[in-house]
């Protein structure tokens, strides 16, 4: 294990190296952004065992266990409203999970197309109207490793619309698996 350390550093510099030569923007990305379009269900009252979570990463829907491998819950409150749980709210502390931040954006789904970086509230369960562009800054350190360009990867998703009888939520999502980069379109992005 010690002798890998100057071989980690080495490899950490000349990261730094390129992007402080080259830029930033010249990077490349390793992994296509995931699209999908997903149900989920209320984590109250939802059907047994069905998914009440998002994996924004892979862009699955995540049955919620133990484990806590989600970034987001769903629930529906008692005046019908959309709630939004980060990961951390739900585990509180009873694990070591990561943040997330969320924030309801002006722009359309189509129409937002760079993750901002600025304005989020983590942990903090957020309404989510239907209909409305959430904005996320997943702060995941243990994902996002050295080489990475920030221990943040972000997404968007939207609930189109609800099921109240069913308790379902049919969301479209988009983000990127990309550490650092904040590009919110289809393929591989730039930067």
């Amino acid at each position: 294990m010690i002798k890998r350390i100057p071989v980690l550093l080495a490899a950490a510099a000349t990261v730094v190296a390129i992007a402080a030569c080259h830029g930033v923007d010249n990077l490349t990305a390793q992994f296509p952004n995931t699209e999908n379009s997903v149900t989920v269900y209320a984590l109250n009252g939802g059907p047994a065992a069905s998914p009440t979570g998002l994996d924004l990463k892979s862009g699955a829907p995540i049955y919620i266990d133990s484990n806590f491998g989600f970034d987001v819950a769903f629930d529906l409150d008692s005046t019908g409203k959309v709630r939004v749980y980060p990961v951390r709210v739900v585990a509180n502390n009873l694990a070591s999970v990561h943040s997330v931040g969320l924030q309801v954006v002006s722009a359309t789904f189509d129409e937002y197309t760079r993750a901002v970086t600025s304005g989020y509230h983590f942990d903090s369960t957020l309404v989510a109207p239907v209909g409305a562009t959430i904005a996320v800054n997943s702060l995941d350190v243990s994902t996002c490793s050295l080489y990475s360009l920030g221990s943040s990867y972000y997404a968007k998703f939207i609930v189109d619309s609800v099921n109240a009888a069913q308790k379902a939520f049919y969301v479209r999502l988009l983000a990127d698996p990309n550490c650092g980069y904040r590009t919110l379109t289809g393929g591989v992005p730039n930067n």
